[in-house]
């Protein structure tokens, strides 16, 4: 009885932490990274960030609402740094170098973010409007620019090549299977080798 007492009054304690919304989505993202989108839950969120357990609900109605928020951040963070990125390049060829050279940083740096962005990507339907990937559309508009008198087709073909390309790479990286594998001492130096293997290739073939 002493217990449930003692979890009585932990529940309905006031409420004096700083930034309740940005300490929940800080322990939901390290959670995240530790366990997975799926593992990690409300109540694991409120014990790391030193709140009761119906503290969150002051501005999250469950699990899902964290998820969602976690995704709009991160595509927020996401399309400007491959903005920026995007900027950087004095070439239609650089500049998608530089696009995936942003999009494995990013996937680097915000891992949580990432896997909750991509992994949820099959329900499009729940996909905030606010939250399009416009990093994407960067994309399509190096591609067209590289190749400015091939098909839509030729097109779809290099932006899928090299969506594939940074993806994959971007997944190998966050999951150490590049390092343990490849032993590679420096990520960033063999993507740009990489894909300016395959855009020259491209460009190649496009004449």
């Amino acid at each position: 009885m002493a217990r449930d007492g003692q979890k009585g009054r932990e529940e309905h304690q006031p409420y004096h932490h700083g930034d309740l919304r940005v300490a929940l989505l800080a322990a939901a993202l390290q959670l995240i990274d530790e366990h997975g989108v799926k593992s990690f839950s409300l109540k694991d969120a409120a014990k790391m960030a030193g709140v009761s357990t119906a503290a969150p609900y002051r501005h999250f109605a469950d699990k899902e609402a964290v998820i969602r928020a976690i995704l709009v951040e991160g595509y927020e963070l996401f399309n400007e740094s491959l903005a920026e990125a995007y900027a950087k390049g004095k070439s239609p060829q650089g500049r998608i170098t530089e696009l995936g050279v942003a999009y494995v940083r990013f996937a680097e740096q915000h891992p949580a973010h990432f896997r909750v962005m991509f992994g949820l990507a099959g329900s499009a339907g729940d996909q905030p409007l606010d939250a399009e990937p416009t990093g994407f559309l960067l994309l399509v508009e190096g591609v067209e620019a590289l190749l400015p008198g091939a098909s839509g087709e030729q097109h779809r073909d290099l932006v899928v090549a090299c969506w594939s390309v940074v993806h994959g790479f971007a997944m190998l990286l966050i999951d150490g299977a590049l390092e343990a594998t490849m032993g590679m001492p420096d990520a960033e130096k063999q993507l740009r080798r990489t894909l300016g293997v395959m855009i020259s290739g491209t460009e190649n073939a496009g004449h």
